[in-house]
């Protein structure tokens, strides 16, 4: 499974790591990428292995979740530094709003009609999502960025939120609920504008206002185990 833009527009090196900036779609959606993030990983991934209980975490996201102790925070959010003044226009401190271990376990023939549609996960402006994969395996999917085909939006924020969701509802109307399935390259509602590989120790940044949705392939096992499954770290910062 290749990513959809395959050349970065920019390459940079930040805290010893190689940063690469992709650009999808028209406004467009800009997204980070680093690879062999953390030093230890395996230090993060034995803390979800032997620490709180994982448990479903409200309608939207298909799986479960458990709260990352705050211990390992700097770990995992301290490279970021460089990246969000630079890439995300951060100025002044950065702040913690959440932050959470995550494994998709819901089987497609169980999704809830909201969990088979691209999303947003934050109206808040400025909002980055941090997402560090933490899984191995060539059938982990990966995190896809769409468009809405009515209204062309690819990131929604308060002002445009009414128009999107007046498109929404529309568009369903007009073509019914998507079937009970991930949603893939193409739908009659949105499009696929840039993909990106699940890789172990991989880090994405974008922001939260971005319209997406944890790409999962046909042969995805749903594995409950954060030792094998398909483990992330899922950070949201905001400007303080």
């Amino acid at each position: 499974m290749a990513e959809l833009l395959q050349t970065p527009i920019e390459v940079f090196e930040t805290q010893g790591r190689t940063a690469r900036v992709y650009h999808h779609g028209r406004e467009p959606i800009k997204v980070v990428v680093l690879d062999d993030y953390l030093a230890d990983p395996e230090a993060i991934m034995d803390l979800a292995v032997a620490g709180p209980a994982f448990a479903p975490n409200g309608p939207f996201y298909p799986g479960i979740r458990a709260p990352v102790p705050p211990s390992s925070f700097q770990t995992l959010l301290g490279p970021l530094a460089e990246i969000l003044p630079r890439c995300f226009d951060y100025s002044g401190r950065a702040g913690l709003r959440e932050c959470n271990f995550s494994l998709v376990t819901t089987p497609s023939d169980q999704l809830q009609p909201i969990q088979r549609l691209p999303h947003f996960d934050s109206l808040e402006y400025g909002r980055v999502a941090a997402l560090l994969y933490l899984c191995r395996g060539e059938n982990q999917g990966g995190t896809a960025f769409y468009r809405q085909r009515s209204t062309g939006f690819e990131s929604v924020d308060a002002g445009r939120f009414p128009a999107f969701e007046a498109a929404l509802n529309a568009d369903v109307a007009r073509h019914g609920l998507p079937d009970a399935a991930y949603i893939n390259e193409t739908s009659p509602l949105y499009e696929m504008i840039g993909r990106h590989q699940a890789r172990f120790n991989r880090m994405i940044v974008y922001l939260s206002s971005s319209l997406h949705c944890a790409h999962i392939p046909n042969d995805f096992v749903f594995d409950p185990n954060p030792a094998t499954g398909r483990l992330t770290v899922n950070a949201f910062l905001g400007m303080d």
